[in-house]
Protein backbone atom coordinates (compact mmCIF):
# COMPACT_ATOMS: atom_id res chain seq x y z
CA UNK A 1 0.00 0.00 0.00
CA UNK A 2 0.98 3.38 -0.85
CA UNK A 3 -0.44 4.62 1.89
CA UNK A 4 -1.28 3.00 4.92
CA UNK A 5 -4.78 3.03 5.79
CA UNK A 6 -4.11 1.83 9.65
CA UNK A 7 -2.56 4.95 9.99
CA UNK A 8 -5.07 6.89 8.17
CA UNK A 9 -7.85 5.29 10.63
CA UNK A 10 -5.33 5.82 13.57
CA UNK A 11 -4.73 9.34 12.93
CA UNK A 12 -7.54 11.53 11.83
CA UNK A 13 -11.57 11.19 11.17
CA UNK A 14 -11.83 13.18 8.65
CA UNK A 15 -11.55 9.97 5.82
CA UNK A 16 -14.29 8.16 3.73
CA UNK A 17 -12.75 5.10 2.44
CA UNK A 18 -15.55 3.61 0.50
CA UNK A 19 -17.07 5.32 -2.30
CA UNK A 20 -18.87 4.67 -5.44
CA UNK A 21 -19.23 6.64 -8.82
CA UNK A 22 -20.17 6.95 -12.28
CA UNK A 23 -18.03 3.86 -12.89
CA UNK A 24 -20.31 1.30 -11.33
CA UNK A 25 -23.45 1.79 -9.50
CA UNK A 26 -22.80 5.41 -7.96
CA UNK A 27 -25.32 7.77 -8.50
CA UNK A 28 -22.56 10.92 -9.25
CA UNK A 29 -19.49 11.09 -11.17
CA UNK A 30 -16.47 10.98 -9.16
CA UNK A 31 -15.56 14.91 -9.67
CA UNK A 32 -18.57 15.47 -7.54
CA UNK A 33 -17.89 12.80 -5.05
CA UNK A 34 -14.25 14.54 -4.54
CA UNK A 35 -15.51 17.72 -4.40
CA UNK A 36 -18.05 16.88 -1.71
CA UNK A 37 -15.73 15.60 0.22
CA UNK A 38 -13.42 18.45 -0.03
CA UNK A 39 -16.61 20.54 1.30
CA UNK A 40 -16.90 18.70 4.21
CA UNK A 41 -13.14 18.65 5.18
CA UNK A 42 -12.18 14.90 4.75
CA UNK A 43 -8.38 14.50 4.07
CA UNK A 44 -8.60 11.46 2.53
CA UNK A 45 -11.54 9.85 0.49
CA UNK A 46 -10.83 6.56 -1.41
CA UNK A 47 -12.86 5.49 -4.61
CA UNK A 48 -13.53 1.90 -4.47
CA UNK A 49 -15.85 1.25 -7.60
CA UNK A 50 -17.67 -2.50 -7.76
CA UNK A 51 -15.05 -4.74 -9.49
CA UNK A 52 -15.54 -6.42 -13.01
CA UNK A 53 -17.02 -9.58 -12.97
CA UNK A 54 -16.86 -12.79 -14.56
CA UNK A 55 -20.75 -12.88 -14.67
CA UNK A 56 -22.86 -9.82 -15.36
CA UNK A 57 -23.63 -7.50 -12.79
CA UNK A 58 -25.30 -4.07 -13.58
CA UNK A 59 -23.62 -2.53 -10.55
CA UNK A 60 -20.07 -3.80 -11.27
CA UNK A 61 -17.91 -1.91 -13.27
CA UNK A 62 -17.00 -3.21 -17.07
CA UNK A 63 -13.20 -4.15 -17.05
CA UNK A 64 -12.78 -2.26 -19.88
CA UNK A 65 -13.14 1.15 -17.93
CA UNK A 66 -10.56 -0.27 -15.89
CA UNK A 67 -7.60 2.14 -17.22
CA UNK A 68 -10.22 5.25 -17.50
CA UNK A 69 -10.92 4.74 -13.80
CA UNK A 70 -7.22 4.54 -12.76
CA UNK A 71 -6.63 8.02 -15.12
CA UNK A 72 -9.50 9.46 -13.46
CA UNK A 73 -8.08 8.77 -9.60
CA UNK A 74 -4.79 10.07 -11.15
CA UNK A 75 -6.53 13.50 -12.16
CA UNK A 76 -8.07 13.59 -9.07
CA UNK A 77 -5.13 13.31 -6.73
CA UNK A 78 -3.00 16.46 -8.82
CA UNK A 79 -6.58 18.12 -8.54
CA UNK A 80 -7.13 17.73 -4.76
CA UNK A 81 -3.50 17.52 -3.79
CA UNK A 82 -2.92 20.50 -1.53
CA UNK A 83 -6.36 19.84 1.06
CA UNK A 84 -7.50 16.52 0.08
CA UNK A 85 -5.48 12.78 -0.75
CA UNK A 86 -7.42 10.58 -2.92
CA UNK A 87 -6.89 7.04 -2.76
CA UNK A 88 -7.06 4.30 -5.48
CA UNK A 89 -9.26 1.19 -4.76
CA UNK A 90 -11.46 -1.11 -5.43
CA UNK A 91 -14.55 -2.67 -3.92
CA UNK A 92 -13.75 -6.57 -4.80
CA UNK A 93 -16.63 -9.64 -4.86
CA UNK A 94 -15.59 -12.66 -3.62
CA UNK A 95 -17.14 -14.97 -6.06
CA UNK A 96 -15.30 -18.65 -5.56
CA UNK A 97 -11.62 -20.19 -5.16
CA UNK A 98 -11.43 -18.61 -8.59
CA UNK A 99 -12.01 -14.58 -7.90
CA UNK A 100 -11.88 -12.83 -5.28
CA UNK A 101 -9.53 -10.34 -3.88
CA UNK A 102 -6.87 -12.84 -3.78
CA UNK A 103 -6.17 -12.86 -7.75
CA UNK A 104 -3.41 -12.14 -10.11
CA UNK A 105 -5.79 -9.34 -11.61
CA UNK A 106 -6.23 -7.54 -8.89
CA UNK A 107 -3.06 -8.06 -6.78
CA UNK A 108 -1.16 -6.48 -9.71
CA UNK A 109 -3.46 -2.75 -10.04
CA UNK A 110 -1.72 -0.22 -8.81
CA UNK A 111 -4.13 0.01 -6.16
CA UNK A 112 -4.04 1.84 -2.61
CA UNK A 113 -5.47 -0.79 -0.75
CA UNK A 114 -8.19 -3.90 -1.32
CA UNK A 115 -11.64 -3.73 -0.14
CA UNK A 116 -13.04 -7.50 0.20
CA UNK A 117 -16.90 -7.62 0.41
CA UNK A 118 -19.51 -10.46 -0.24
CA UNK A 119 -22.93 -9.44 -2.44
CA UNK A 120 -23.38 -12.72 -4.12
CA UNK A 121 -24.11 -16.23 -2.82
CA UNK A 122 -23.79 -18.99 -4.52
CA UNK A 123 -27.47 -21.13 -4.21
CA UNK A 124 -27.81 -25.12 -4.27
CA UNK A 125 -26.22 -25.63 -7.68
CA UNK A 126 -23.95 -23.23 -7.43
CA UNK A 127 -24.77 -20.66 -9.25
CA UNK A 128 -23.87 -16.97 -7.84
CA UNK A 129 -27.09 -14.85 -7.19
CA UNK A 130 -26.90 -11.14 -5.84
CA UNK A 131 -28.13 -10.91 -2.28
CA UNK A 132 -27.34 -7.30 -2.14
CA UNK A 133 -30.13 -4.71 -3.21
CA UNK A 134 -33.73 -4.09 -1.73
CA UNK A 135 -36.34 -6.35 -0.07
CA UNK A 136 -38.08 -7.21 -2.89
CA UNK A 137 -35.48 -8.24 -5.65
CA UNK A 138 -33.81 -10.35 -2.51
CA UNK A 139 -37.39 -12.49 -1.68
CA UNK A 140 -37.74 -13.12 -4.89
CA UNK A 141 -34.29 -14.71 -5.27
CA UNK A 142 -35.12 -16.28 -1.98
CA UNK A 143 -38.09 -17.74 -3.41
CA UNK A 144 -36.91 -18.93 -6.91
CA UNK A 145 -33.15 -19.32 -6.40
CA UNK A 146 -32.35 -20.84 -3.59
CA UNK A 147 -35.57 -23.00 -2.55
CA UNK A 148 -36.85 -20.42 -0.34
CA UNK A 149 -34.29 -21.60 2.58
CA UNK A 150 -33.11 -18.54 4.60
CA UNK A 151 -30.47 -20.55 6.58
CA UNK A 152 -28.93 -21.58 3.96
CA UNK A 153 -28.48 -17.80 2.58
CA UNK A 154 -27.36 -16.82 5.64
CA UNK A 155 -24.90 -19.46 6.12
CA UNK A 156 -23.52 -19.54 3.02
CA UNK A 157 -23.04 -15.57 2.51
CA UNK A 158 -20.46 -15.76 5.97
CA UNK A 159 -19.09 -18.98 4.24
CA UNK A 160 -17.91 -17.01 1.84
CA UNK A 161 -16.59 -14.02 4.16
CA UNK A 162 -14.53 -16.80 5.71
CA UNK A 163 -13.32 -18.39 2.36
CA UNK A 164 -12.32 -14.47 1.19
CA UNK A 165 -10.50 -13.82 4.43
CA UNK A 166 -8.53 -17.13 4.07
CA UNK A 167 -7.74 -16.72 0.61
CA UNK A 168 -5.92 -13.13 1.44
CA UNK A 169 -5.76 -9.66 -0.54
CA UNK A 170 -8.16 -8.02 1.93
CA UNK A 171 -6.88 -5.05 3.50
CA UNK A 172 -10.51 -3.19 4.67
CA UNK A 173 -13.46 -6.02 5.15
CA UNK A 174 -16.34 -4.27 3.39
CA UNK A 175 -19.74 -4.83 5.69
CA UNK A 176 -19.47 -7.96 6.65
CA UNK A 177 -22.68 -8.57 8.02
CA UNK A 178 -24.76 -7.11 5.23
CA UNK A 179 -26.91 -10.36 4.30
CA UNK A 180 -28.65 -9.41 7.60
CA UNK A 181 -30.27 -6.66 6.78
CA UNK A 182 -32.53 -8.52 3.85
CA UNK A 183 -32.41 -11.79 6.53
CA UNK A 184 -34.20 -9.75 9.20
CA UNK A 185 -36.65 -8.55 6.83
CA UNK A 186 -37.55 -11.83 5.80
CA UNK A 187 -37.11 -13.71 9.42
CA UNK A 188 -36.83 -10.49 12.06
CA UNK A 189 -35.23 -11.98 14.91
CA UNK A 190 -32.66 -14.00 12.72
CA UNK A 191 -29.69 -12.20 14.61
CA UNK A 192 -30.98 -13.19 17.63
CA UNK A 193 -30.22 -16.82 17.29
CA UNK A 194 -27.31 -18.58 18.27
CA UNK A 195 -26.23 -20.08 15.23
CA UNK A 196 -26.18 -16.63 14.05
CA UNK A 197 -23.81 -15.13 16.75
CA UNK A 198 -21.94 -17.92 16.47
CA UNK A 199 -21.23 -16.84 12.03
CA UNK A 200 -20.51 -13.57 13.19
CA UNK A 201 -17.82 -14.85 16.22
CA UNK A 202 -16.66 -17.20 13.43
CA UNK A 203 -15.90 -13.77 11.12
CA UNK A 204 -14.08 -11.90 14.37
CA UNK A 205 -11.69 -14.85 15.02
CA UNK A 206 -10.78 -15.08 11.90
CA UNK A 207 -9.93 -11.81 11.49
CA UNK A 208 -8.53 -11.05 15.17
CA UNK A 209 -4.08 -11.05 15.00
CA UNK A 210 -4.18 -9.98 11.12
CA UNK A 211 -3.53 -6.71 9.56
CA UNK A 212 -7.46 -6.75 8.03
CA UNK A 213 -9.19 -3.49 8.97
CA UNK A 214 -12.92 -3.75 9.84
CA UNK A 215 -15.44 -1.63 8.12
CA UNK A 216 -18.31 -0.32 10.06
CA UNK A 217 -20.79 0.82 7.58
CA UNK A 218 -23.12 3.43 7.66
CA UNK A 219 -24.99 3.96 4.48
CA UNK A 220 -28.27 2.39 6.09
CA UNK A 221 -28.08 4.37 9.05
CA UNK A 222 -30.03 7.55 8.19
CA UNK A 223 -32.67 5.55 6.23
CA UNK A 224 -32.60 2.05 8.17
CA UNK A 225 -31.46 3.02 11.24
CA UNK A 226 -28.77 0.53 11.53
CA UNK A 227 -25.03 -0.18 10.63
CA UNK A 228 -23.00 -3.22 9.22
CA UNK A 229 -21.90 -4.74 11.36
CA UNK A 230 -24.51 -4.14 13.65
CA UNK A 231 -24.05 -2.69 15.91
CA UNK A 232 -24.61 -5.27 18.90
CA UNK A 233 -21.20 -6.86 17.50
CA UNK A 234 -18.73 -3.78 17.88
CA UNK A 235 -18.08 -4.94 21.34
CA UNK A 236 -16.74 -8.50 20.03
CA UNK A 237 -14.33 -6.28 17.58
CA UNK A 238 -13.13 -3.86 20.10
CA UNK A 239 -12.20 -7.02 22.97
CA UNK A 240 -10.81 -8.66 19.81
CA UNK A 241 -8.49 -5.55 19.27
CA UNK A 242 -9.44 -5.40 15.51
CA UNK A 243 -9.13 -2.00 13.73
CA UNK A 244 -11.94 0.14 12.55
CA UNK A 245 -12.95 2.02 9.72
CA UNK A 246 -16.20 4.10 9.48
CA UNK A 247 -16.73 4.66 6.03
CA UNK A 248 -20.17 5.97 4.40
CA UNK A 249 -20.17 3.94 1.02
CA UNK A 250 -21.43 7.18 -0.39
CA UNK A 251 -23.19 6.49 -3.71
CA UNK A 252 -24.27 10.36 -3.38
CA UNK A 253 -21.82 13.89 -3.23
CA UNK A 254 -24.25 14.43 -0.33
CA UNK A 255 -23.84 11.58 1.44
CA UNK A 256 -20.15 11.14 2.10
CA UNK A 257 -20.34 11.57 5.50
CA UNK A 258 -23.93 10.19 6.38
CA UNK A 259 -24.30 8.70 9.59
CA UNK A 260 -20.51 8.38 10.60
CA UNK A 261 -21.03 10.98 13.42
CA UNK A 262 -23.49 8.86 14.89
CA UNK A 263 -21.64 5.87 14.52
CA UNK A 264 -18.10 7.64 15.81
CA UNK A 265 -20.15 8.83 18.58
CA UNK A 266 -21.66 5.20 19.83
CA UNK A 267 -17.90 3.61 19.24
CA UNK A 268 -16.25 6.18 21.68
CA UNK A 269 -19.28 4.97 24.10
CA UNK A 270 -18.38 1.82 24.02
CA UNK A 271 -14.64 2.23 23.91
CA UNK A 272 -14.92 3.71 26.80
CA UNK A 273 -16.94 1.08 28.42
CA UNK A 274 -14.12 -1.19 27.44
CA UNK A 275 -11.46 0.90 29.34
CA UNK A 276 -13.38 0.89 32.46
CA UNK A 277 -13.55 -2.66 32.09
CA UNK A 278 -10.02 -3.51 31.92
CA UNK A 279 -9.04 -1.18 34.99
Amino acid sequence: MATNIKDIIRNTRDYNLHAHSQFCDGRDTMEEIARGANEAGMKYLAFTPHSPLPIYSSCNMDKARMDEYLSETSRLRDTYNLDMEILTSLEIDYLSPDFGPHIDYFRNLPLDFQLGSVHFVPNQNGYPIDCDGNFGHFSKNLKEGFEGDLRYVVEKYFEQVIMMLERGGVDLLGHFDKIAGNASAANPGIEDEGWYESLVDHVVSQVKDTDIIVEINTKAFCDRGRFFPAERWWGKLIEAGIPLAVDSDAHYSSKVTAGRAEAYSRLDALMKKADRRRQ
